[in-house]
């Protein structure tokens, strides 16, 4: 049996990593020129590594698959990691700037960890063995999958068919609704109802140096008390906990509160907006004391186009296999529920091979 998997982030590289171990032949055709989608750093912005995308451990989504079990039990070696509690809290609301220590105790119970030197994706690469890097096609987008025939034909933006008996699709679910990829016979209705009925929203991060340290370790804005699915901004201080001197703020956002930011037409744009925004809070210490940036709008990203699900839609009915030769996995796609964080997302590849298997049988 061969398998072609869709999409080289952590759902399609733990997906070779399973398939590796199973003796399963493979082949990945990734649409971007790298891998990892929308886990990815930045070695040289600062004195340590830059996560641009997912970053956050979070031990509140309980998807604990295999290969993050050392990771979570705090063994991994190479992988070393900190709980995340900052001290100083703030909230920017209507124009006033309020300490929130009560904050912290949500914190707790939320218990996020981060990476101490490392990132989100130098756990990826560590699964990318000499073997699986070879079966890796950089720069194929997938275009269409027929799967009516014997096998499944697999077509890329470069005129190259793949063939294979089975096919794991990992890509964001933003491509499946923007009907990036054709599918022969087309997907049920019911099963697209449901992948459309999911909701995903913009996103951005931006990371800031600065010559001096005026910000909180942690600074909420707008509303604190809301749907973290659905829409959530913040700036932080990159550089807690890390190994380093420098002043690095960080900005994330995603969802509605993201928009604000990617609709802009520039990253000089972008970085005018935020100055002013950090101006207004700040005392105008932010232009003052203003470095470099780097940004990573996720948006704007082809073959991405936004953060992540907001757990709209039914996992189960949007993962279900079409006659059982083509299956989905995804952070969007974890038929348990545990969608968003990046182990859930493996926890869907898990899943979905398993199906495979027995699809085999």
């Amino acid at each position: 049996m061969k398998v072609i998997i869709v999409g080289a982030g952590i759902s399609g590289i733990s997906a070779a990593h399973i398939l590796s171990k199973e003796g399963i032949e493979f082949e990945i055709l990734e649409a971007s020129p790298v891998i990892g989608g929308r886990i990815k750093k930045c070695n040289d912005f600062a004195d340590f590594p830059i996560d641009l995308g997912a970053e956050w451990i979070h031990k509140l989504v309980f998807a604990r698959p295999a290969l993050t079990s050392e990771l979570f039990a705090g063994k991994e070696k190479n992988q070393k990691t900190f709980r995340y509690l900052p001290k100083t809290i703030y909230q920017y609301k209507n124009k006033r700037l309020s300490q929130r220590n009560w904050i912290k105790y949500l914190l707790g119970i939320i218990q996020d960890f981060k990476f101490s030197d490392s990132t989100w994706f130098d756990f990826l690469d560590s699964l990318v063995s000499d073997e699986i890097q070879k079966h890796i096609h950089l720069n194929n987008a997938v275009t269409k999958i027929d799967y009516h025939g014997e096998k499944v034909l697999v077509s890329t933006n470069k005129g190259q068919v793949f063939r294979a008996e089975k096919v794991l699709v990992t890509v964001p679910i933003k491509i499946l609704q923007q009907g990036m990829i054709e599918f022969i016979p087309e997907i049920p209705a019911k099963q697209s109802t449901a992948i459309n009925r999911e909701k995903v929203g913009d996103g951005i991060k931006v990371f800031i140096e600065f010559s001096e340290h005026f910000y909180p370790d942690l600074l909420e804005v707008g509303k604190v008390l809301g749907n973290p699915f659905e829409g959530d901004s913040g700036y932080y201080d990159a550089a807690f906990g890390k190994k380093s001197d420098m002043h690095i703020l960080a900005l994330f956002a995603h969802g509605s509160k993201a928009t604000k930011y990617t609709c802009l037409e520039s990253e000089e744009k972008i970085m005018k907006f935020i100055l002013n925004e950090l101006d207004e809070i700040f005392d105008g210490q932010a232009s003052k004391t203003y470095k470099k940036h780097i940004i990573q709008n996720w948006s704007q990203e082809p073959y991405i186009c936004g953060s992540y699900s907001q757990r709209k839609g039914d996992a189960k009915k949007m993962s279900k296999p079409l006659h059982n030769k083509v299956f989905f996995s995804g952070e969007a796609m974890n038929s348990k529920g545990r969608t968003v964080a990046v182990q859930g997302a493996i926890e869907s590849s898990y899943i979905a091979i398993e199906k495979i298997l027995e699809s085999k049988k």
